[in-house]
């Protein structure tokens, strides 16, 4: 990767340049901005010394080299000069360019964030001012610049290329629906070559997910894509590989089939009915939440420029708030549902509604919040026009999502959803973070004039278990804050007026309800028992202290995994020793004397945080994680040791590190923790004479080595999400190769054996806190692979329990032997599904 310096007069001007760049990339590019001189009275100007320690900072960081753009005047010379003091191995990847500052910076870093050279991203740069050049155009008659005409924009692919047409069938049920389109953009979106998608007479961008989505591609159609450019041979390749893959489809991933049902209007007096979205009863009062988007009024403005700024500003902000509400829901709701605000983002990111918007900025000389409403309307408008039920719904989240650009431009963040008792939530429309922020034990039901069973708030509201009608159409224009209301969530009737009858018979069927549902998390109470007696741990996967209790609640034995990385996130610094302590002692106390288990701040990767000291890598999964990043920051690590050793000295506190990849990392680690403790015991704390001590097996060679590793900790735990992309060499994020990261790979199995052996051999538990343990199909053949542990997300425990009651050992490794053998992960799925060997 490339790294970029930015040099001006003004140090603020460089470090307001620097922050827009940096937001448009995510902090994924090394920058840095130098301004000014060190004289108070006359504090404009530059310094060749301040521009060479800036070159010399980011070349460490920039294998690939460094591009220095400039404002004007001694700006130049200064750089030409820090060129002179620069050894000539740096000093010959460093280009100097004439870009405008402000323009030709935001474009380099972007083409710097996805990869390219030097001398691309230097002439995406230099072209980067013809586009405003362009976009003026329109409105005064010929450039700004006078009669000298427009420069063309720097061409995007080569025209002499071939182009490549793949005609595919599609065979998803739901057609390219949020999840595949998603996929599609995100394998396109690596090559250079331009992708377009074909249905009939219509076409779109396969870069672009609401082009896709507005196709309206549905199950049985025929599409065609059309690749062209330097790389389309390959681009090609992945995409029939993407397409054989169904997308990445599986029938499990689908929540519901069919489209929606069309909401019935009045069906009786003081009765209607819509969608049943969410099973279960509910009778109470109402509140009404007349959620509505800012009110906006146009406004001219004569900068276009800074209205552009202001939308890119705005964008940014709002990715990060979807970014936020996808990890709180990957750890509330699980990762199946957090991929409704993923898809959310790549509505954020599709540069074809960005655009549309600062056209209408530019010609229109429109302030930016009435030009986005615009489009998002427009946008919102094209969906609901569509014929499939499921599409139709993604209106939702671009209201949804555009609306938070949208509260961001006006600076009105809107009414939020918060109860203080326990009501009907009555509203004309939810949005997905409406629904994620609700509290269920306030939420008695859910009814909603828009949308239908396939919407994003649908599928939310029955992960939180809220009973939900959908889609009711303009029936509740009368009810009232206070009205008392009833509601059947598996037949989606609601009662507007409901008689005593009516009263007492639902609040009968609500009581019964929740006593059946108390018994399933009874039945995740008991012990998970074999038939022949062995007894499995099962327990639960948190990230904050607040979702002890949920785990709790469904039966967890204990927290097999606290993900402390979410107690760094979405801040401005690291949490301090007291804090991190408070948290982990207020887990154990809400597991009430159950085992809680600390993992060591697991980030880098696809988890950095902005505010650590992480250099951009080139391949940052095989780069430091784990506790190579921690080791590399021993202030860091030593502040949460200390925190953890003290936790463990008042509860029942274990701590576990990840990404332990041989006996000696593991060693030099445990010598780290324990100068902590002597260092601790120094200082006059009372402090536990040792620690339970445990890894994560996610490494292969820790697995392979696992018979070393054992003599050294006191338990296993092996996280499959990890040690199965590595065994097999695809990134689970890449959706161009997500289908072969798959845990059920015999391959990943026998690494999971492995370890097993090892640990039994050392005798040692061995504990799986990855996905698959949440998988109760796959429950049986984890334990003949010999795990004696098991850690999920809480929902998933009570099947796991059951599915672990209802076979006994020998029958678990018979079913074991056979997947070790399996040919193939749809192989093992199919020995899931069958019948248990005897």
């Amino acid at each position: 990767m490339i790294g970029i310096v930015i040099v001006s007069h003004s140090k603020k001007l460089a470090e307001g340049v620097l922050e827009l760049a940096g937001q448009m990339t995510r902090g994924l590019v090394p920058m840095a901005a130098v301004g000014g001189i060190d004289d108070p009275d006359n504090p404009i100007g530059t310094d060749p010394m301040q521009v060479l320690a800036a070159i010399e900072s980011v070349a460490a960081q920039a294998a690939d080299g460094v591009l220095v753009v400039m404002d004007l005047g001694s700006a130049l010379m200064s750089a030409e000069t820090a060129l002179e003091f620069l050894p000539e191995a740096v000093a010959a990847r460093v280009r100097l360019c004439g870009a405008p500052l402000v323009e030709g910076t935001v474009a380099a870093a972007v083409q710097a964030s996805v990869g390219a050279s030097l001398q691309a991203a230097g002439d995406e740069a230099v072209a980067a001012l013809a586009v405003k050049l362009r976009q003026l155009a329109p409105v005064t008659g010929q450039s700004p610049a006078g009669d000298s005409p427009v420069p063309p924009a720097a061409p995007q692919v080569a025209s002499e290329d071939e182009t490549l047409r793949l005609d595919l069938r599609i065979a998803n049920k739901l057609g390219l629906h949020a999840r595949p389109a998603a996929r599609l953009v995100f394998t396109a979106g690596k090559f250079k070559a331009s992708v377009a998608l074909h249905k009939g007479d219509k076409s779109a961008s396969a870069k672009s997910i609401n082009q896709i989505a507005l196709l309206g591609v549905k199950y049985g159609d025929t599409v065609t894509l059309t690749v062209s450019g330097p790389d389309a041979r390959e681009a090609a390749d992945a995409l029939v590989a993407l397409h054989k893959d169904n997308f990445g489809d599986r029938d499990e991933d689908v929540a519901i089939l069919g489209t929606e049902p069309t909401p019935c209007p009045v069906v009786g007096d003081g009765v209607v009915a819509g969608a049943p979205a969410s099973a279960g009863y509910a009778v109470g009062p109402a509140l009404v939440h007349l959620a509505a988007l800012p009110v906006v009024t146009r406004r001219e403005t004569a900068d276009p420029a800074a209205e552009v700024a202001k939308l890119d500003q705005a964008i940014a902000g709002a990715l990060a708030a979807t970014n936020a509400l996808r990890r709180e829901t990957e750890r509330t709701s699980g990762p199946a549902n957090a991929a409704i605000f993923e898809v959310q983002g790549l509505i954020l990111g599709d540069k074809d509604m960005r655009e549309q918007t600062v056209a209408r900025i530019v010609a229109e000389k429109s302030d930016a919040a009435f030009a986005w409403l615009q489009v998002m309307e427009q946008m919102a408008a094209n969906y609901r026009a569509l014929e499939d039920g499921a599409m139709r719904a993604r209106a939702a989240d671009v209201l949804d999502c555009g609306g938070r650009v949208l509260h961001l431009l006006t600076g009105n963040g809107g009414q939020a959803l918060r109860l203080t008792r326990q009501a009907l939530l009555v509203a004309h429309d939810l949005s997905p973070s409406d629904v994620a922020g609700l509290d269920p034990a306030l939420v008695l039901g859910l009814i909603v004039e828009t949308g239908g069973a396939t919407s994003h708030a649908a599928i939310l509201a029955r992960s939180l278990g809220i009973p939900a009608v959908i889609g009711v159409g303009d029936c509740l224009r009368q009810v009232s804050d206070g009205q008392t209301l009833a509601l059947d969530g598996f037949t989606g009737t609601v009662w507007t007026t409901p008689g005593p009858e009516v009263v007492t018979a639902i609040a009968a069927k609500r009581a019964a309800w929740l006593t059946g549902r108390e018994a399933a998390k009874a039945k995740g109470s008991a012990p998970a028992t074999t038939r022949d007696g062995l007894t499995v741990a099962v327990m639960g996967n948190i990230g904050t202290p607040a979702e002890a209790l949920r785990v709790l609640e469904y039966g967890a034995e204990g927290v097999g995994l606290f993900r402390t990385e979410f107690l760094f996130l979405d801040r401005d610094q690291a949490p301090d020793e007291e804090e991190q302590m408070a948290a982990y002692v207020a887990a154990a106390t809400a597991m009430q004397g159950r085992p809680v288990i600390i993992r060591t701040l697991d980030v880098g990767g696809d988890k950095p945080i902005r505010y650590l000291d992480a250099p951009p890598e080139a391949n940052p999964f095989l780069g430091e994680r784990g506790v190579r990043f921690c080791m590399a920051r021993p202030a860091l690590f030593r502040t949460q040791l200390r925190a953890v050793w003290r936790a463990a000295s008042v509860a029942d506190i274990r701590i576990m590190y990840p990404m332990v990849s041989d006996a000696g990392e593991l060693a030099e680690v445990l010598a780290f923790a324990a100068r902590v403790r002597e260092d601790l015991v120094g200082e006059g704390f009372a402090i536990a004479d040792r620690m339970m001590t445990g890894i994560m097996i996610e490494v292969p060679s820790a697995a392979v080595v696992a018979d070393r590793l054992a003599g050294l900790c006191d338990f296993f735990s092996i996280g499959t999400n990890d040690l199965t992309q590595y065994v097999m060499a695809c990134d689970r994020g890449n959706a161009a190769v997500a289908g072969r990261c798959d845990s059920l790979n015999p391959a990943v199995l026998r690494l999971i054996a492995m370890t097993c052996d090892a640990a039994r051999a050392a005798g040692i538990p061995v504990c799986l806190c990855g996905e698959l343990a949440g998988d109760s199909r796959a429950a049986p053949l984890l334990l003949g692979l010999g795990l004696t542990e098991l850690s999920m997300g809480g929902p998933a425990i009570a099947a796991v329990k059951e599915a672990i009651r209802s076979v006994d050992m020998a029958q678990c490794r018979a079913l074991a032997r056979a997947a070790l053998n399996a040919g193939s992960p749809e192989a093992v799925r199919e020995l899931l599904r069958g019948p248990r060997p005897a």
